[in-house]
């Protein structure tokens, strides 16, 4: 999977109050490993965009040098925004984590195995809470959406190709995304813009299309909201609008670092 820029999405959250007081019950890996990283390890590639791949098939999970926080992020579909800050290691101490699951597991179970897992490890603890943000929603506008259905063969993408003008400077920013959905898309740009994006359009499933993002002379980060906007709006016939609303936040009670040699065996 190759995915460049980080440009989903809000998915529905569904996960109890008392979650972690209900391990027992709750889909967990076959067995698993969490590993502190050596100080200073770096961070992957892409993953302050949430561009990064831990699920594969046969129901395997690897996760190499990532943070507690970008696990919950991941694990809950979440946006940096929408959980509190909780104990500064959580966002710097680095961990590999190695898991299997049923071979037929979908990426969805891997997700909620990876909440037991932190909850089991790092005995993290957390509530959930609604609270108003600013978000910007994107929905469908006057006319049919510019989106394609995927090609056969095709791979799961999203790629960033910089257009150079006479001059050789860069004029335009196309991001061309293949057998890729609106959420992810939302997920992408949320983490670049630092503000939630609501997915609701009502369109489900993978597309292809292009949008080209150009800055001008009032405008120089590609990524500006305002410029962002009118691509969606003129290019692909999506409105996106800032507004506030209650969203879902998570709350970390406590949580505690992992000792190195934590694995176990086949449950």
């Amino acid at each position: 999977m190759t995915r460049f820029l980080t440009l989903a999405a809000l998915a529905a959250l569904s996960f109890d109050h008392a979650h972690c007081q209900e391990i027992s019950r709750a889909p967990a890996f076959e067995v698993a490993s969490v590993t502190p990283c050596k100080p200073g390890t770096p961070e992957p590639p892409m993953e302050h965009a949430g561009m990064v791949q831990f699920t594969y098939p046969g129901g395997r999970f690897r996760a190499e040098a990532t943070t507690l926080k970008f696990l919950l992020e991941w694990a809950y579909d979440i946006q940096p925004s929408q959980h509190s800050d909780g104990p500064s290691w959580i966002g710097t101490d680095r961990y590999d984590v190695v898991a299997k699951a049923e071979g037929n597991a979908t990426d969805r179970q891997m997700k909620l195995m990876v909440q037991t897992l932190l909850a089991e490890r790092f005995a993290l603890k957390i509530h959930r809470e609604k609270k108003n943000l600013s978000v910007l929603a994107i929905s469908q506008g006057k006319t049919p959406p510019k989106l394609l259905a995927p090609k056969d063969g095709e791979e799961h993408s999203l790629r960033v190709v910089p257009q150079t003008g006479p001059d050789q400077k860069t004029v335009t920013f196309r991001v061309i995304a293949t057998r890729f959905s609106l959420a992810q898309l939302s997920d992408t740009f949320a983490r670049q813009l630092g503000h939630v994006i609501v997915n609701e359009t009502g369109l489900d499933g993978d597309f292809d299309f292009t949008l080209d993002l150009t800055p001008d002379e009032t405008q120089h980060n590609p990524l500006d909201p305002s410029l962002l906007m009118a691509a969606m709006r003129e290019q692909l016939g999506l409105t996106m609008k800032s507004q506030s609303m209650p969203v879902d936040f998570l709350v970390l009670e406590s949580a505690e670092k992992v000792a190195a040699g934590n694995n176990d065996t086949a449950r």
